[in-house]
């Protein structure tokens, strides 16, 4: 992500809280002065036309239904009367949605996407009187969405749609490990520290993991070699918090304690499969935060990724 905001675009259905996606869209706009693009692919009816042979009904069939999304965005922006962002709407008629959302992406290369998150807050379910450990079922994300996070160019905020606090708190989350390039690291503490000094936030680094700890002179060494990572990216931050345990289940916990706005994690690109994600730590992540999460990806990713869509439809309108 650049450091200065200035397109983003709010991929909706029509049953996937539009509303709460397009807010969340314009909230960001108007800390980072950006302009927004409400997008919505119709997915469903794409996937009847490629079952129909005449091509004059599918042409038609085509027609419909991009007249029909255009309607449901012009509609949508004018029911909540944002009069201070600038706004511009697309449509398409693609099969699966990822890829009609991934294709507009790599056309109108916008500086972030916010998409609304299928699943359910552990704090919504609570509110209803559920319970999450076993008396009422979170939904996860769908394969579309997992797709989605794996495929996506640009940086991706996966949002509940709640509000952010006057002073957000924005986390990093970020890894030590070898697995974890200090490209990425760097790109997600400078995509963390862009949205907390837009929004007037904090920033937090956490870094989870199982430590030794018969030997706590390895915490020190840890914490100082997350500091020169703030250094070296040239951020500040307010705070560096080192937890102790299994990453997919103290980080979700801390969260809910620290009450993070935001969490940027770095999405995994160095593998296609749709199981390089599932069941890895980001992926049990992005499942069980309560807060949104905003996935980002080294340059060299983005870049290839934009490439390869350059190649493919010359990256036009």
């Amino acid at each position: 992500m650049n450091e200065s905001i200035g397109s983003i675009m709010a991929a909706v259905d029509r049953d996937n809280s539009p509303r709460e996606v397009v807010m969340k869209a314009v909230a960001l706009a108007r800390l980072t002065g950006a302009r927004v693009e409400l997008f919505h692919c119709d997915s469903e009816r794409a996937y009847s036309r490629q079952h129909q042979y005449d091509p004059r009904a599918a042409a038609k069939a085509r027609e419909t239904c991009i007249d029909e999304s255009r309607r449901f965005l012009d509609s949508l922006w004018g029911s909540l009367e944002v009069k201070d962002v600038e706004a511009s709407t697309s449509v398409a008629c693609e099969s699966p949605l990822y890829e009609g959302i991934v294709h507009a992406v790599e056309r109108d290369r916008p500086d972030l996407v916010v998409r609304g998150s299928r699943k359910q807050s552990h704090k919504a379910v609570k509110a209803r009187g559920g319970d999450h450990n076993g008396g009422e079922s979170v939904a996860g994300l769908d394969a579309n969405d997992w797709e989605l996070v794996r495929a996506c160019p640009s940086p991706l905020l996966l949002t509940h749609g709640r509000a952010w606090k006057a002073r957000p708190v924005i986390a990093a989350a970020v890894d030590l490990s070898a697995a974890e390039s200090a490209e990425l690291t760097r790109t997600i503490l400078r995509t963390a520290a862009a949205i907390a000094h837009s929004a007037r936030g904090d920033l937090e680094i956490v870094h989870a993991g199982a430590f030794d700890r018969a030997q706590p002179q390895d915490e020190p060494s840890r914490r100082a070699a997350l500091a020169e990572s703030a250094r070296s990216a040239g951020v500040e931050v307010a705070a560096i918090h080192l937890i102790h345990g299994d990453p997919a289940t103290v980080l979700p916990e801390f969260a809910l304690q620290r009450d993070f706005d935001l969490i940027v994690l770095g999405a995994l690109t160095h593998r296609k499969a749709l199981t390089a994600l599932v069941g890895t730590l980001t992926g049990k992540l992005i499942e069980t935060l309560d807060c949104d999460c905003l996935l980002v990806k080294p340059p060299i990713a983005r870049a290839a990724r934009a490439n390869h869509g350059n190649s493919r439809d010359g990256g036009g309108k």
